[in-house]
């Protein structure tokens, strides 16, 4: 028999899953929500392809520096920044807070050139060289595959366009394992980064608290079984259902909205600052961007392992055909040489400190500077309105410094 939680907390993944009107979720209907928010501050907004090794069709955004006087000097010594989203975002996480608040947009105003990463699947990348995302097999995938395939091709992608040789890189939440994935299986690309900011990081999970993802991670094997019986291999994909109804049941002034928050909370944590009653319906335009089962399952098997691992497919015969060995092997952490900045907040209900400090623990051979922020809950690093001073700065402040240095030892 399954917990009652558990239940609810299935019915949300499988709700957010079917399309109402009987057919597969398309992005086709659904406004460019991303470049949407970043004209509304009269900047202008790109959107460049990227075809993966593995076939996938990504779609990278693009808010190009300044062409001010101001920035015209800065612009020919600094190097570009790439930001990757977490699990159900997308590019739009990084700009939905607007001016003076978006991650994305503090970039842009201090003279950087920033691309923001689309992982296959969500809303901006369902496209691929021969499947279409009716098919099971477009989704047979984990972030895995995002950090292995997705993430060094945009970042040659980036590179490629802006002559650089090195960029910078922020990942929220997933958007930080993807890094670590792809750093641990192909420590070359270490070269390609000038050095990394990780908000929210995720690898060890063995202390998360958040429960509605304690429940489905306990009960994970109910959760598959549930799955095959529906057919359904996407997981919360954006459609224009979900866009309107965000706006429809989480805008300030609805009696709702109480709900919206509760339920955010218990998912990743309940913070000392309180949500802006005004973004929550900006955040919902574009989360959230869809994810395939194997993301989940992957994170689930994180949790009850406590281990940072490869996929395991419960099976010793399986494990053995891809990894040579009965179970999945651990990803090697000592392959990653990076410059890092780490932030997490002791409200975090999917990122404990003490998941952190083995995370820093294991990145021995990188140099790596740890914040904790107070108060910070898992999402606040993307929506706080203290954001800006209390992380975006310590961030800015050491790509200056870096890049200064860069061209002071080219001269």
């Amino acid at each position: 028999m399954c917990s009652v939680g558990f239940v609810l907390c299935a019915l949300v993944v499988l709700i957010g899953s079917i399309d109402l009107v009987g057919g597969q979720s398309s992005s086709s209907s659904l406004i460019d929500s991303v470049c949407q928010a970043v004209q509304r501050q009269q900047l202008e907004c790109q959107v460049h392809r990227v075809e993966t090794a593995d076939g996938y069709r990504l779609s990278v955004h693009r808010i190009p520096a300044p062409r001010s006087a101001q920035c015209s000097q800065p612009q020919q010594q600094l190097r570009p920044f790439l930001l990757m989203h977490g699990l159900l975002g997308s590019a739009g996480d990084f700009v939905a807070g607007g001016r003076g608040r978006s991650l994305a947009l503090e970039l842009h105003a201090r003279c950087f050139d920033v691309w923001l990463g689309n992982a296959r699947g969500t809303t901006h990348s369902r496209g691929h060289r021969s499947l279409v995302t009716s098919d099971a097999r477009f989704w047979q995938f984990s972030w895995h595959e995002i950090g292995i395939y997705d993430l060094p091709a945009i970042v040659d992608y980036v590179l490629a366009r802006t002559h650089r040789r090195q960029l910078h890189y922020v990942g929220h939440s997933q958007g930080t394992t993807v890094l670590l994935v792809l750093l641990s299986q192909r420590p070359e690309y270490n070269a390609r980064f000038a050095n990394a900011a990780l908000m929210a990081p995720v690898a060890f999970l063995k202390h998360l608290s958040s429960p509605p993802l304690r429940l489905l991670a306990s009960d994970s094997s109910a959760v598959t079984l549930l799955l095959n019986k529906l057919g359904l291999h996407e997981l919360l994909p954006a459609t224009a259902l979900t866009q309107v109804g965000g706006q429809f049941f989480c805008t300030a002034s609805t009696p709702t909205y109480a709900l919206c928050t509760l339920f955010t909370s218990l998912y990743v944590g309940f913070s000392d600052y309180p949500l802006d009653r005004n973004i929550l319906p900006r955040i919902l335009e574009t989360t959230p961007a869809g994810i395939s089962r194997g993301q989940l399952q992957h994170f689930g098997q994180l949790i009850n392992s406590g281990k940072f691992q490869q996929y395991d497919y419960r099976s010793p015969r399986l494990n053995a055909l891809r990894y040579g060995q009965t179970t999945p092997p651990s990803y090697k952490l000592a392959n990653v040489r990076l410059e890092l900045q780490i932030f997490h907040g002791n409200r975090d209900a999917l990122s404990s400190r003490a998941d952190v400090q083995r995370l820093v623990n294991e990145l021995r051979n990188s140099n790596t500077q740890m914040y904790q922020v107070p108060g910070y809950n898992h999402i606040d690093f993307l929506f706080a309105l203290s954001a800006p001073q209390l992380v975006y700065e310590r961030i800015i402040q050491q790509a200056w410094q870096l890049d200064a240095q860069s061209v002071a030892l080219s001269q």
